[in-house]
């Protein structure tokens, strides 16, 4: 499954409306947000449909995932958006994340934790509020929910770096070694991340970590907390990935659609992430261009003064 879709949904007190484009969106927040209230509309529109008293606008089916047999129904449902409550007892385990794995679906899964099981970026990570204009609307008797993205980064500004952390062991932690003049370390992983940066924030320097925003979604919550304990001597840079980079910085000629529209290309059932599907792309253009890449080692050619350069304008806020 690939694309970018619209769900509303609404009864006669609430309305929901908001966008899914990747493998798995999470919807956290606290209680009485109106996240099981959300849950329990798609199921009750799935069972009775317009006698439900429900209206569900959508351009893919949408279910919700049942406790009994659920195995079964992701295997023989295809081409849906599947919503997942946090109640339900099998939300964290491996086996979960083993059907979750080349699905032909999308994911909502309402959970206020994290799932570090699975793979999901952090800016499919949302809330759900209350729109304080719903006056403004059509019928003012409903009121209306909205879902907001939780971790809406900007890219940070003149950042002077003592040290930077890299999430990745391997290629990225080879480029941004040869890219800043500062110390750059290597976390050995992204569940490291936070406390790598806590302990150099501890000894008073400016910590600048970096990681694949396009599957750092289950720890970023830590990082948050990181980065609220330590203020400014803690940032973080969250591009889609590494590879996303390099394809960003022009070092090809990349097809426009492929980072802007990514939801369009990347499909559920071969990408698990967009870090995987971005992976993919830069092995293959940069094949066409006579370069080998790799996670594991680089292909000298990235790190020629072109590419340095060329990665170096797309991060311009580093003073490193």
């Amino acid at each position: 499954m690939r694309g970018k879709y619209s769900i509303e949904i609404y009864n006669n007190k609430l309305h929901y409306q908001f966008e899914v484009k990747r493998n798995i969106t999470i919807i956290q927040g606290n209680s009485a947000t109106g996240k099981t209230t959300l849950i329990n509309m798609i199921a009750d529109y799935s069972r009775l449909g317009n006698s439900s008293g429900i209206v569900l606008n959508c351009d893919r089916k949408c279910y919700v995932l049942p406790n009994e047999r659920w195995q079964d129904f992701i295997i023989n449902t295809k081409d849906s958006i599947i919503f997942v409550e946090e109640n339900m007892p099998f939300i964290k385990t491996e086996e979960f994340a083993k059907c979750l794995h080349h699905s032909d679906n999308y994911y909502v899964i309402v959970y206020r934790d994290s799932l570090p099981q699975l793979a999901y970026s952090i800016n499919e990570i949302y809330e759900i509020r209350e729109d304080r204009e719903s006056q403004k609307y059509i019928k003012p008797n409903l009121v209306y929910q909205s879902i907001y993205n939780i971790y809406n980064l900007d890219t940070p500004t003149n950042v002077t770096p003592d040290v930077v952390i890299t999430e990745d062991t391997n290629s990225g932690y080879e480029f941004f070694d040869e890219l800043f003049q500062c110390a750059c370390v290597s976390s050995s992983g992204k569940t490291k991340m936070h406390n790598q940066m806590k302990r150099y924030a501890n000894e008073g320097k400016t910590v600048l970590g970096i990681v694949d925003g396009a599957a750092f979604g289950a720890d970023m919550q830590k990082m948050m907390r990181t980065i609220s304990e330590y203020k400014n001597n803690c940032i973080i840079y969250a591009p889609e990935s590494f590879e996303y980079l390099l394809l960003k910085s022009n070092i090809f000629n990349v097809p426009n659609g492929i980072l802007e529209e990514t939801y369009d290309y990347a499909e559920s059932k071969i990408y698990d992430s967009w870090e995987q599907f971005f992976t993919e792309q830069l092995r293959s253009i940069s094949l066409d261009a006579g370069h080998n890449y790799s996670k594991r080692h680089l292909d000298r050619f990235f790190l020629s003064n072109r590419c340095i350069t060329k990665v170096k304008k797309l991060m311009e806020f580093v003073n490193c």
